[in-house]
């Protein structure tokens, strides 16, 4: 298999890049004897293609960490960029920036900064801040001018190519932030943390979702139904989740999951019903987690005089919206990228509510059959409507 100069092993079963003869700066009883030479990922290599290659496992004595992978989730981003949807030139790419695993090497230095042990079971956030721009010494590390994620920006052509998680390890940079996590909380659900966390953003960060609130959330994917979760556990009153007749299923979890009511959008009188459900006047949030430029018009419609809607969905789409009704009932229209510095309360939350936060995820898939999980859930002959949201175990 050829290189690309990715670190890749050749056909001559040889590695290029940067081979580990030391892989654990500081042993201690939790750690392995010793780490593989040689680990494998997925890579897509193209779009439309994912493949497995073979890296080099990085020696982290001297800077980093490593993660031994137990999970990762299948994130609608990565739908869309194995489709073609990506602003990022980082081909090659090891998708995977919704993951939980285990920390088993790196330099005491790193460690301390990240304030993890070896041996903990943790979940990195996907930003990975420089701390010298404007955005992270304001604290707005996702907006980093370095445009640094895990699973997304990186390409696995960078050393030490172990920069996602749809494989066994992930190189953890020094400047990554890691979220311990209790060893009961299932993996399905630990991986969602950082889901969850966007759902904090955006239901209470942006918000500013009161006990006693209405809400409606536009879209019932994974970041529609944790943030159904979210609304719940800040006492929001009513809680109407909006989607698709196809998506009967994945609103019947929401229910399970905190809504008080559900709204097919596709039928006649939709914004009536979600009326009907938060008091005439609508809500006073509205979350839109669906990409769709109908689904940004329906939340602009239903929400009450003064009140919010936060847009995270990439509607992919100019959208024509009336622009009349935003400046006469003085509406606020509020982007709303990921998580950042609500991925502690979230962990909380998953603690919590872990059960429940892992019924998002309906599918779980070997790491090999990456490619099988994310073409499941494209349009074609190959769309499976009874997957909610999948995730990847490492292949053993």
């Amino acid at each position: 298999m050829a290189s690309d100069g990715d670190g890749s092993t050749d056909d001559d079963g040889t590695t290029d890049g940067d081979a580990a003869s030391s892989r654990d700066g500081a042993p201690t009883d939790d750690a392995p004897a010793s780490l593989p030479d040689e680990t494998t990922s997925m890579v897509l290599t193209e779009d439309g293609a994912l493949e497995p290659r073979t890296f080099a496992v990085p020696d982290v004595s001297e800077g980093g960490a490593l993660l031994e992978v137990e999970m990762t989730s299948v994130c609608g981003t990565d739908v869309g960029i194995y489709g073609g949807e990506s602003h990022f030139d980082t081909l090659p790419l090891v998708f995977g920036h919704e993951v939980v695993g285990r920390v088993v090497a790196g330099d005491d230095e790193t460690l301390d900064r990240m304030g993890v042990s070896v041996g903990d079971r943790v979940v990195p956030e996907p930003y990975i801040p420089c701390y010298d721009c404007h955005y992270c010494q304001t604290g707005n590390y996702h907006m980093c001018e370095a445009e640094r994620a895990y699973g997304v920006s990186i390409p696995a052509s960078e050393p030490p190519h172990l920069w996602g998680g749809y494989g066994e390890y992930v190189y953890l940079a020094p400047n990554t932030k890691l979220h311990v996590v209790d060893e009961d909380v299932p993996a399905e659900a630990a991986c969602l943390g950082t889901v969850v966390a966007n759902g904090v953003r955006w239901i209470l960060t942006k918000g500013d979702v009161d006990p006693g609130d209405g809400v409606a959330i536009v879209g019932p994917g994974a970041q529609g139904l944790a943030s159904v979760v979210v609304a719940d556990e800040a006492g929001a009153d009513p809680i109407v989740l909006a989607g698709l007749s196809d998506d009967a299923d994945r609103l019947e979890l929401g229910t399970e999951l905190g809504a008080t009511d559900t709204v097919f959008v596709d039928e006649d009188g939709a914004a009536d019903r979600v009326r009907a459900a938060t008091g005439e006047e609508g809500p006073p949030v509205a979350v839109v987690t669906a990409p769709s430029g109908a689904a940004l018009r329906l939340a602009l419609d239903v929400v009450a005089p003064l009140g919010t809607v936060v847009l995270p969905g990439f509607p992919g789409e100019e959208v024509e919206i009336d622009a009349d009704r935003l400046v006469h009932d003085e509406i606020s229209l509020l982007g709303g990228r990921g998580q950042a510095l609500e991925v502690e309360r979230a962990m909380g939350i998953v603690e919590r509510r872990g059960d429940d936060v892992a019924s998002i995820i309906s599918h779980v898939f070997p790491v090999r059959e990456a490619e099988t999980a994310i073409e499941r859930q494209l349009p074609g002959e190959g769309f499976d409507p009874d997957i909610v949201h999948a995730a990847l175990r490492p292949d053993g």
